[in-house]
């Protein structure tokens, strides 16, 4: 039992430059998820940030496809939201704004901005070209040295610099930004963007499906999700929920120990804090009682242990062939959207095995 309508928790996802993992289940058949953006996009630098972890938790790779927003713009007849009137000044608010929410504290919003990205683009297209396993360490190399460090990539011999630091030659890559062959590999790569219908940065496509802008990952991972061939396993530790008789005064000691708010808050019944990593929620003895079906409380009720799984009847099938009995079967929850079945670990303590109820795609 999460949240009727919890919305998803804020994931820091580092952007090391290093190959994601594989989720378990992956299969070598799916296809990546086609990353594109322009260097000078502050959007594209925190989806930068998290693309790596949200592809690997669906067992998917990421191809990055560097454009230009400035074709993009032309073709679509749009400008850069700076260039809006009343939109540009709300815009930066909502760059640095959106950097705090997802927890990268390393933006900074370069003195020169924004800049023509063909230098960065030309060596990106060059170094997936010679290695294509090089090409997150080189884009996130740039990409940092821009948005974390002031430094105007817009320069070929700063461009270079900067993509050495992901492990190329610096002046072989410097070479490229001013080759006819990388100059045509852009225009050809711009082109299939458009052709693709991608008119903004970041844009994602993956399986026919676009995805445009950051705040559209929820959805892309909910999609990814759907596709998936679930095999039951731990998506996360979604929520630590405690049992508690008293749930006012519970709600009211942890609103002023946490300085904070309930974000989801259900009177008399649930409330729910978005705490980092797994949220801390709190329910009621008699609502717990009623989702277990019996009466509550009961030892080992007091804290219970909620998995998000990626399917609930194949986690409590792996868990009953490993010898667990369980305390309830898969069921539907419609009223909360989710359906759940619940174990007990060794200790007696209460595990939930969740997944969202979603429409199908």
């Amino acid at each position: 039992m999460s949240a009727p309508v919890s919305p998803r928790g804020r994931r820091d996802d580092s952007g090391s430059g290093r190959e994601a993992a594989s989720a378990p289940g992956s299969t070598a058949s799916a296809s990546p998820l086609e990353f594109w953006f322009d260097f000078s996009s502050p959007y594209a630098y925190l989806a930068s940030r998290r693309i790596e972890a949200l592809a690997a938790r669906h067992g998917r790779a990421v191809d990055w496809r560097p454009m230009l927003l400035g074709a993009a713009f032309k073709a679509a007849g749009t400008a850069p939201l700076t260039e809006v009137p009343m939109k540009g000044e709300y815009s930066r608010r909502d760059f640095e704004r959106s950097a705090r929410f997802h927890g990268i504290g390393d933006f900074r919003l370069p003195s020169r901005f924004p800049i023509a990205t063909q230098a960065p683009a030309r060596i990106l297209l060059w170094a997936k070209a010679r290695d294509g396993t090089s090409a997150p360490r080189v884009a996130h190399a740039m990409l940092r040295a821009y948005w974390t460090q002031d430094r105007d990539i817009s320069n070929p011999d700063v461009a270079a610099s900067s993509a050495a630091e992901g492990g190329v030659d610096a002046a072989a890559a410097r070479a490229v930004v001013d080759d006819p062959r990388w100059k045509d590999a852009l225009k050809r790569e711009v082109d299939t963007g458009l052709a693709k219908g991608v008119f903004g940065s970041p844009f994602v496509i993956v399986d026919g499906e676009p995805f445009w802008g950051l705040d559209r990952f929820d959805q892309l991972d909910w999609f990814l999700g759907a596709r998936a061939s679930a095999t039951g396993r731990v998506r996360a530790l979604s929520h630590l929920r405690l049992v508690v008789s008293d749930l006012p005064s519970a709600i009211a000691f942890y609103r002023e120990l946490l300085d904070a708010t309930p974000a989801v808050d259900v009177s008399g019944v649930y409330a729910e804090w978005a705490t980092r990593g797994a949220r801390l929620a709190l329910v009621g003895e008699a609502t717990m009682g009623a989702v277990v079906g019996r009466p509550a409380p009961r030892a080992g009720d007091a804290v219970v242990v909620c998995l998000e799984v990626d399917d609930v009847d194949a986690a409590a099938a792996r868990a009953k062939a490993a010898g667990h009995a369980l305390v309830r079967e898969p069921h539907d929850q419609p009223s909360w959207r989710q359906r759940v079945a619940h174990l007990r670990d060794p200790a007696g303590n209460l595990v939930e095995l969740w997944a969202r109820l979603v429409p199908a795609v």
